[in-house]
């Protein structure tokens, strides 16, 4: 009888452990798809979020603001196309960014005050200083990649 209650037992703790397992085997696996966004999407909502930091932080005024979007939806159009011209190789075309991204932040500057510049500038500083001891926690081995 004492071995029948302690088979009994096994029997009944081994289902109990077993059973979590089968179930998470039957549990729909999510697409990929709609599980997380897109690399791309998120880095648009990123951006996004960075802009509207910066013009709050910045205190733009309503006319530095149309114009400041203004400049952004230009620079967006022409990455656009430098991203449609298959005929320049990948360092060209990340060269060419950079020179499309240059040429628009100065756009942009020239619709500061120069307080606001100042403020720009620190901002920018703030942020490299920010990646910069993210490249040396990675390269440490401190934080995940």
């Amino acid at each position: 009888m004492k071995n029948k209650s302690a088979l009994l037992l096994i029997v009944l703790s081994a289902s109990l452990c077993v059973s979590p397992l089968l179930r998470a085997e039957d549990a729909p696996k999510p697409d990929n798809d709609t599980a997380r966004p897109a690399r791309g999407e998120k880095i648009r909502e990123h951006m996004k979020e960075r802009r509207e930091h910066a013009v709050e932080e910045l205190g733009l005024n309503a006319d530095q603001q149309a114009k400041w979007k203004a400049i952004g939806q230009q620079e967006k159009t022409a990455l656009e196309a430098l991203k449609a011209d298959t005929t320049l190789s990948k360092e060209q075309r990340h060269a060419k960014a950079e020179e499309i991204h240059k040429s628009f932040a100065n756009q942009r500057d020239t619709l500061l005050t120069p307080e606001q510049k100042q403020k720009k500038d620190a901002m920018k500083d703030k942020m490299k200083e920010r990646m910069n001891e993210r490249r040396e926690k990675r390269k440490s081995g401190d934080e995940p990649k």
